[in-house]
């Protein structure tokens, strides 16, 4: 339980700040997601903005790391912040692209990180949290009475 209050925090930190530095300053990654929306417009119904997918991603990463360092509705605010964490690191650091051999490592540094962060989303998102509710005390005992 202490360990839950403390790592969900720490866990959300990164998207908080990452989502508050985004609507300061989104130009770079507008940049970064042009691209690759270009390669996926044929797929998608209709035009997607870039500028707005980017602050429409800067706010979830926001609301989501809030929720999650605050307790309130941590599976489901782990599980976006992970589904968010995916197209923004495929998009941000393709360490896969030619380019000078240090910005590659830097890219690939910045991918492995995240990658570890998604990592420690996807336990957030799978661990239960908190108390168990009377009601589910109850039917676990019931249950236990009726293995007997």
């Amino acid at each position: 339980m202490l360990l839950r209050r403390v790592a969900r925090p720490l866990i959300a930190a990164v998207s908080i700040a990452n989502g508050v530095d985004t609507l300061i300053n989104p130009k770079p990654k507008i940049e970064a997601a042009t691209p690759l929306l270009a390669r996926t417009q044929g797929a998608l119904p209709t035009p997607v903005n870039p500028a707005l997918l980017v602050q429409a991603g800067a706010a979830v990463k926001i609301t989501a790391g809030l929720l999650l360092a605050l307790g309130w509705a941590p599976r489901i605010a782990a599980t976006v912040l992970a589904a968010e964490l995916i197209p923004s690191t495929v998009a941000e650091h393709p360490f896969w692209s030619p380019g000078s051999p240090d910005t590659r490592k830097a890219h690939q540094q910045h991918f492995l990180s995240n990658c570890g962060l998604l990592g420690g989303l996807l336990l957030a998102a799978t661990t239960p949290g908190g108390k168990r509710s009377k009601r589910t005390k109850k039917i676990a005992k019931r249950r236990a009475r009726k293995a007997r």
